[in-house]
């Protein structure tokens, strides 16, 4: 069961780093007909067994990405009611699927309980597989893999997310938010405390994740990008203390507003920026309908079209969080929503 991949970049910009890109594998039509059979198969057993952890949303069926991200929210807020001061951690793993280690994945689904059959149709599927890397018209020798799931394959995702299942065991003293290869993990200071003992509490959980994280990170051979992993303090009444935590040589950044699953975070768990920053986009969606009822005659069927195919979505998005906005936040999107709907140049109803 041999594939072949070019490796491609991942960046937007015409020079990057070699690490910035990853491999496009080019798997036959056959292939990826055997790869649905066999995840259906494999999801069932996941499924029956338990193995996947309810903390995970990601490509499972039955758990939705809102789902996460509200609870990720319910969990903040009641911290922050019992005046505890909270740090969450959004750690980034460095080209995740591209890390996956062949001897490891093997070992850890045996011990998961995986029938043999299935563990030597996966290790047939990982192995043999070869890739040449093409710049400007060049392609270098072909080489072989030894590591990494197939971009482009069905059955990569919910491999993946098997793998690495037992995490949260590592990081039991926290509470873990996965959406595929995204981690979310909330500290929170030990209630009953002064203010300055809660922060001395939650700096040493907070090093105590890291040493952890990083103990399983080599353990499985999953690089993390320190680069990219930020954290956002929260605090309802005092500022966020002078904390610097690092993991090695790296040392982490706080930041004060975060993109987490596509919602904004910010320090006071507000939701004014997320609001504003989707209603700017609806405007500039709107716009664009507006500037092609102008370039030429067009029909209220054709805008309405475009309304819910490019405006409606981004509504739809901020729906599962619009029981938390406040009632003047809520009024103000519902009079926006009202305008954008009923406004005759851009809807005709």
């Amino acid at each position: 069961m041999e594939s072949y991949s070019n490796s491609s970049p991942c960046k937007k910009e015409p020079i990057c780093h070699p690490v910035s890109t990853c491999p496009t594998s080019l798997l036959d039509v056959f292939l990826k007909v055997n790869e649905k059979f066999f995840l259906c198969r494999f999801s069932d057993i996941l499924k029956r067994r338990g193995i996947l952890p309810d903390t995970q949303s990601g490509f499972r069926e039955d758990f939705r990405l809102q789902t996460r991200v509200l609870l990720f929210f319910e969990q903040v807020s009641s911290l922050m009611a019992n005046s505890s001061p909270v740090a969450t951690i959004f750690v980034d793993f460095k080209a995740a699927f591209d890390q996956l280690w062949f001897e490891g994945c093997i070992g850890k689904l045996k011990q998961l309980g995986i029938p043999k059959d299935y563990l030597r149709w996966i290790d047939t599927w990982l192995t043999g597989r070869r890739a040449y890397i093409e710049i400007a018209g060049k392609k270098s020798r072909w080489f072989n893999i030894l590591k990494g799931c197939p971009q482009g394959s069905i059955f990569s995702p919910t491999l993946f997310i098997t793998y690495h299942s037992d995490m949260g065991d590592f990081l039991g003293f926290c509470m873990s938010h996965f959406f595929a290869d995204d981690l979310a993990a909330v500290l929170a200071g030990s209630i009953g405390m002064k203010f300055s003992s809660q922060c001395l509490d939650l700096e040493r959980k907070l090093q105590l994740f890291f040493e952890n994280l990083e103990f399983y990170s080599i353990l499985t051979s999953q690089p993390i990008n320190y680069a990219k992993t930020e954290g956002i303090w929260f605090a309802r009444a005092i500022g966020p203390p002078k904390i610097d935590i690092s993991a090695g040589e790296n040392k982490i950044r706080w930041t004060n507003n975060l993109k987490y699953l596509g919602y904004w975070i910010t320090p006071k768990l507000g939701f004014g920026t997320f609001t504003n920053k989707s209603m700017l986009k609806i405007r500039q969606r709107i716009g664009m309908i507006n500037r092609i009822r102008i370039a030429g005659p067009t029909s209220p069927t054709l805008r309405k079209a475009l309304f819910h195919s490019f405006v409606l979505p981004l509504f739809t998005w901020i729906f599962p969080l619009f029981p938390l906005f406040t009632d003047k936040q809520q009024q103000g999107l519902n009079h926006f929503y009202y305008t954008c709907w009923k406004t005759p140049k851009f809807c005709k109803i």
